[in-house]
Order: structure tokens, then sequence, then C-alpha cells
């Protein structure tokens, strides 16, 4: 197996800190549909990324597995007939048949100043690794109005609060209303070791917390094994939130409603939470309560 390492090394008063992080490409390039997104989820996320231009922002904490999400869309729309290019810090994945670009900020070569020259190259689609200040939120919402389709992830917690981090980046209202076209909030979660899997009953917290009753369901988690090493988990999984903007939500953004006003709505539609989510992962065994917990 060929695993690729990015090293980040940072100066502390005893000497050097170091941190690897290790890359998977098996992982990491998944297609959409096995991203692990639920039925009612990735069929809005099909339609989302099947529109010719508008704006999708993925998002979530660090190590949510954004990058992954944006490197699957990638893989799902990729062909010689349509001009992709990406900005990304680093490239880390080289696609064929994509135009990749990675960015130098220690050489005046940034997300902004990429985003000024990229429209030159006439693309389709665009990806940009991640949306950090003002600028390349306005290029980028931007792009997306003049007949492109663009991708790119932005730290929030949830769907609703990254309307709030574009407002808090003072873009304008009418543009976020009419450029987005979806976002998706996601989480990681650890899946239960199939070796070691066993039935037990979760704290009665937990159960609480998703309106779970021990009676009228088995849980399951893993013990601990050699193949888990003792974790009793194995592998991951993605849980999403994913937010189609109708025209009622965009009137709202541009009516300047609250944030509390926009939840409200959404939850009025019925849109699967991420709660949600992890609550369905619980029932198909695939992870446990307290994990579930742990991520929402």
């Amino acid at each position: 197996m060929m695993l690729d390492v990015r090293v980040s090394v940072f100066p502390v008063i005893n000497g050097e800190a170091t941190v690897l992080r290790v890359l998977n490409r098996q992982e990491v390039l998944v297609h959409p549909e096995n991203l692990g997104m639920s039925p009612e989820n990735f069929g809005v996320f099909k339609k989302l990324i099947a529109r010719t231009y508008g704006m999708i922002l993925v998002t979530g904490p660090a190590g949510s597995g954004k990058s992954t999400t944006l490197y699957s869309i990638l893989q799902s729309l990729r062909s010689k007939e349509k001009n992709i290019i990406t900005l990304e810090d680093p490239v880390e994945y080289h696609f064929k048949d994509i135009r990749q670009s990675e960015i130098k900020p220690d050489q005046g070569y940034n997300y902004a100043d990429g985003m000024r020259s990229i429209l030159r190259q006439d693309p389709d689609i665009i990806m940009i690794g991640e949306i950090r200040d003002a600028d390349t939120a306005e290029y980028t919402i931007r792009a997306s109005l003049t007949g492109r389709l663009v991708f790119s992830t932005i730290h929030s917690n949830t769907t609703i609060g990254t309307i709030a981090r574009l407002l808090d980046m003072n873009i304008e209202r009418s543009l976020i209303a009419y450029a987005l076209n979806g976002i998706v909030s996601q989480r990681l979660i650890r899946k239960i070791c199939n070796t070691c899997r066993s039935s037990y009953v979760p704290d009665p917290e937990y159960l609480l917390y998703f309106g779970l009753d021990e009676n009228s369901y088995s849980f399951t988690k893993g013990m601990g094994c050699e193949a888990c090493r003792g974790t009793g988990y194995q592998g991951r999984t993605g849980i999403y939130e994913v937010l189609e903007l109708d025209n009622n939500l965009r009137s709202l953004i541009i009516e300047r409603s609250s944030m509390s006003v926009l939840e409200e709505y959404v939850a009025s539609a019925n849109m699967k939470t991420l709660k949600d989510a992890a609550r369905e992962k619980v029932l198909m065994g695939v992870t446990t309560v307290e994990e579930a917990a742990k991520a929402v």
C-alpha cells in the first residue's frame, strides 16, 4: 500500500513539534455513492452536483472529511468535454483531465489571486480548496453567478451557520441567496469492528438524546480484539446534512431574517439533520450510540 505523508514542523520552547498526516489514496478517492449518505440526502446531493452553475459549499470541523467529499464530486464530474480547474493548498491527489493549481502564499499566489485569473481560463467547473477570507468568498460567489459550477469548503458548524459565516465576511445577502445552490454539513464517525461485534445496552442518557428505547431496539458495539487493536472500531464513514436552497429560503436571506428564523424554516422543511443521520447509523448497526452522540 502506498501512503502519502504530509509533515508539519512547529518550533516550541523545548525544540520542535512534528505532526505527520497520513493520506491514504484508497480511502480518500471514493465515489459519491460510497460516502455514506442516506438515500434521501444522496438524492438531493446528486441533484445539486448535476447543475451547470451555482455554488455548493461543504462545511464541518477540521478532519471531518470535507476534502474527500470534494474529490468524490470531481471524480463523478470529470470528463474530457469539461474544463475543470482547481485551486488547492496543497494539491494532495492528482487527476487526469483536471487542471489543478497549487496556491503559494509565500510567493504572493493565494486563493483570491487565483480566482482573479481563473475565469480567463473559461472553466466549466471550479473547485476551491477552502474559503478563508472575504476576498476569496466574493470572487468564488461571483464566479458561480457567471454560469460556472463552483465547489468549496468553509469552516462552520451547521448548514445555516455557513450562511452566518458568509455574512460575517460582509458578503451581500443577495449574492449569498442567488449564488448558493446548497450546503453540505458533515462529520466522520467510527464504524463498529465486525470481528468483535456484540450486543450491549447503552447509557440511558445517550438513548434519551436520540429518542431511543432499549426495549424497542437492539444495539451493538465492538468489545475490542486484535483486528481493531482493542478499540472496538474499525474504519470510518460519514454522516451528512444536505440543504438545498429554495426560493422561500432565498427570500428570507434577502429580507434579513435572523438565523433562528432560517433554522426554523429549514426544520419545517423536514430536512434530514446530522442528528437524524447519526441516529440512523446507530439503528443500522454501523456505529455505537456513544460514537454518534460524540459526533453531533
